[in-house]
């Protein structure tokens, strides 16, 4: 299918990728369509990224910043600063939609084939005022340049369908390495604290304080959070406050995140708002039991009580469902196998490399 370009979100370089560990969960599925295409070009924000070729496949080719200017004007340059590599492409695509601009662009100077690929729909989470106003914009120019539109789920593709009149918008997930993210037989005999474990930003979003506080009233109860974020110190502050027993351990590469998930009993993500979340995918694909808000992203793929728990977002829900779950063996069980079950089922990387596959076809 000759050659792919995929265009970084605004602002992202390769460099990031590695730093906060998503460089193998973000390559695996490329890694998959070099079968398929002859090159895929990586279109970065970063001024410096040549230095990880080396670490890539080498049909994967680092497209980097090319001029020290603003990301701003940067984006708009982008369709010329690469116009020898992007004329040689069949397809063009969007890793989220912040910056999708400069894709639209190459399109309608190179005349390319665009696929617009979003995790989650940036208008219908968290932006408020002029931001959001702006986030509408671009959506609805790039949703009318694109050639096929993927989101990550039935919500998102319903609500831009109306929104933005569009047709051509498919459903295809996130996907799960689920021979990478696998069960791992534990040693239970150690006894020690029930291990709660979060992946994922330290931001608003996760609503990080409420688990906190939720538990805070319960005894016998270790949690470990990896990730990063500005609230960093807010959590710690208020997890000494609380007297819990914390462990906080920034971001770690992907591939070492599965031995993560098998060393807790307990995954936890009471979040505000999601779109797809990978962690939650990573950590039903260990067979871990997952308590997660009961809310769009997260209620399409638990079922509660079959293969996970929905949560509230309040302190006495999350702690509620806590409850439940560590006084409830058989429960606990059940939702493990079945978690594991439903990811290789519905979002195995090769099922969703599939589904994609056909849709340029």
């Amino acid at each position: 299918m000759k050659n792919l370009a995929l265009f970084f979100t605004y602002g992202i370089s390769l460099e990031d990728w590695f730093a906060n560990g998503n460089i193998d969960r973000e390559l695996n599925i490329y890694k998959r369509f070099l079968n398929h295409f002859n090159k895929i070009y990586f279109i970065t924000y970063g001024i410096d990224d040549l230095k990880f070729q080396d670490a890539l496949p080498k049909n994967i080719i680092i497209l980097q910043k090319k001029y020290p200017i603003p990301n701003p004007f940067y984006s708009l340059l982008i369709p010329f600063a690469h116009k020898k590599q992007l004329r040689n492409c069949y397809w063009l695509k969007t890793n989220q939609m912040l910056g999708s601009w400069s894709a639209v662009l190459a399109k309608i100077f190179f005349q390319k084939k665009l696929v617009i690929r979003t995790g989650y729909t940036e208008s219908l989470f968290g932006r408020k005022g002029i931001k959001k106003f702006l986030t509408r914009i671009f959506e609805h120019i790039a949703y009318k340049f694109s050639d096929v539109s993927i989101v990550t789920t039935k919500a998102q593709a319903d609500y831009i369908q109306k929104k933005y009149k569009t047709k051509n918008i498919f459903v295809i997930p996130n996907s799960i390495d689920t021979e990478l993210f696998r069960p791992i037989e534990k040693n239970n005999s150690l006894g020690g604290p029930i291990r709660i474990l979060f992946v994922g930003r330290l931001n608003r979003e996760k609503n990080i304080f409420n688990l906190l506080r939720a538990l805070s009233g319960l005894r016998g109860i270790k949690l470990k959070i990896v990730g990063k974020g500005e609230l960093e110190n807010e959590i710690l502050q208020l997890a000494k406050k609380l007297s819990l027993d914390l462990e906080l351990i920034g971001n770690i590469p992907n591939s070492e995140l599965p031995k993560i998930y098998n060393e807790a009993d307990i995954y936890m993500q009471p979040s505000l708002y999601e779109g797809n979340p990978k962690a939650i995918l990573e950590a039903m694909s260990c067979g871990l039991p997952v308590i997660a808000s009961n809310i769009e992203g997260i209620n399409n793929l638990i079922i509660d009580s079959v293969n996970g728990l929905l949560c509230g977002t309040d302190t006495t829900s999350i702690a509620s469902k806590l409850n439940d779950l560590l006084n409830n063996k058989p429960l606990k069980e059940k939702i493990a196998s079945n978690a594991r079950n439903s990811i290789r089922n519905t979002y195995s990387i090769e099922k969703i490399m599939r589904n994609e596959l056909t849709l340029y076809k």
